[in-house]
């Protein structure tokens, strides 16, 4: 069932569909039958390829999602909170590395943030949340767990829930450790939108702060008309690799936000 989920979702995402019609346009042309259709289906996925590459859609795909949530500059005074919990992103046992190397861009972002939070918060905890994710290794948060003791966090002051694959499990299982106190939930700023919702569909109280913020810079909610013309038509000039995958991550937090109403967890 999960395979058979994740293949479909990749099957019908942007890059997968661009990388059908080129590879259908590359198989029809070796035949004379089917060159007009591989002509076709070449020009659709060189079309799709450039319009990911220059076109702004990436970044506003992202601004919906980053934009749900305001920055935490600093905790909230009330109601208290003495617990910061972290979802994973993702992670690998790399012993010839430095930690900081074996967590991915997206899980370093959420630790650096939850940190930074750790260090305004007396008596704070942190909760560290995912599971394993290949077989025979640690999991994600003994990872991260290495990371905060070695940016100088105290050991009592860590907690690692290691059982949980996915948003809704880490949330599931945290539930067990915070029960319905209020917390500070950092994550992703895109992943905040599921995450916050099946939280709240939990009976939890969380306090989103957003990490890895990246579209909502460059392009902020309350920028004038002229403002977000300028940049939409400016952005064309600059293409950028970053959104392709941007996309791919914006399409899978939709199509999971549609997945988790479906199933009833949100």
């Amino acid at each position: 069932m999960l395979f058979a989920k994740k293949s479909l979702e990749l099957i019908f995402s942007p890059l997968g569909i661009m990388t059908i019609l080129l590879a259908c346009g590359v198989l029809f042309s070796i035949g004379r039958r089917h060159r007009h259709g591989a002509c076709h289906s070449l020009i659709c996925g060189a079309l799709l390829f450039l319009i990911f590459l220059f076109s702004p859609l990436a970044q506003y795909l992202m601004l919906d999602l980053e934009g749900r949530f305001p920055p935490m500059l600093k905790p909230p005074e009330s109601p208290p909170v003495s617990r910061i919990v972290i979802l994973s992103g993702y992670a690998e046992e790399r012993p010839a590395f430095p930690v900081t190397s074996s967590v991915s861009h997206q899980t370093l972002s959420s630790l650096s943030e939850g940190l930074r939070l750790y260090r305004l918060v007396p008596g704070a905890k942190l909760i560290l949340s995912g599971g394993v994710v290949k077989e025979g290794e640690r999991s994600v948060a003994a990872a991260m767990a290495d990371w905060m003791r070695q940016m100088g966090v105290r050991a009592e002051d860590v907690i690692a829930e290691e059982t949980s694959q996915n948003t809704y499990e880490n949330l599931f299982e945290v539930r067990k450790l915070v029960g319905t106190a209020p917390f500070i939930l950092v994550a992703s700023a895109c992943d905040l939108r599921r995450a916050v919702a099946v939280a709240r569909k939990l009976q939890m109280n969380p306090m989103p702060a957003p990490a890895g913020i990246w579209a909502l810079q460059n392009y902020p909610r309350n920028a004038k008309t002229m403002g977000k013309v300028s940049y939409f038509f400016s952005s064309f000039g600059f293409p950028s690799m970053q959104r392709l995958s941007r996309l791919q991550w914006a399409y899978h937090e939709y199509v999971g936000y549609v997945w988790y109403q479906a199933l009833g967890r949100i």
